[in-house]
């Protein structure tokens, strides 16, 4: 299957909050102290929780983390609510066209579950498929995809 493209970046860090309110702005409110600190953000998806609260999950530079460990300890969100995981990567595919392949994703998936690899998180989007991954698995997972998918 032809792709565009692999993208990927190490040196990361994943971090989960769950219980936030599941209403218009929160994620918003959360996120802005990243921003107005000039963190970036390489990977966000935000969920629904059974309960019916909103569960956020980003990844930062692991240069970052310090900052945003005292970033998010500044906030109202209770510690039991945080969960952190140091030394991820993302690794992803890109298009173009990936909505006329309605396959590409779940693809990708099974590539990484044959070679072993855990998935910690999904993102995507029209053109893109980025996946979470331990730091330890990311030259496998690159070794996989680039053995499965055709890439220019």
């Amino acid at each position: 299957m032809k792709i565009g493209g692999l993208i990927e970046q190490r040196n990361l860090a994943l971090y989960t909050i769950a219980s936030l309110k599941d209403e218009p702005g929160s994620v918003a409110d959360v996120l802005s102290i990243f921003a107005e600190k000039q963190i970036n953000l390489a990977y966000i998806t935000e969920g629904t929780a059974k309960d019916g609260t909103a569960v956020l999950a980003f990844c930062v530079d692991c240069d970052d983390k310090e900052k945003v460990d005292r970033l998010i300890r500044s906030t109202n969100i209770k510690n039991d609510y945080i969960k952190k995981r140091e030394y991820t990567a993302l690794i992803g595919i890109y298009g173009p066209h990936f909505r006329e392949k309605p396959a590409i994703a779940v693809n990708l998936f099974h590539v990484l579950g044959e070679a072993n690899i855990n998935i910690l998180g999904i993102s995507s989007s029209i053109s893109t498929i980025s996946c979470v991954v331990d730091a330890q698995e990311l030259d496998r997972a690159r070794e996989a995809v680039l053995n499965h998918f055709d890439v220019p």
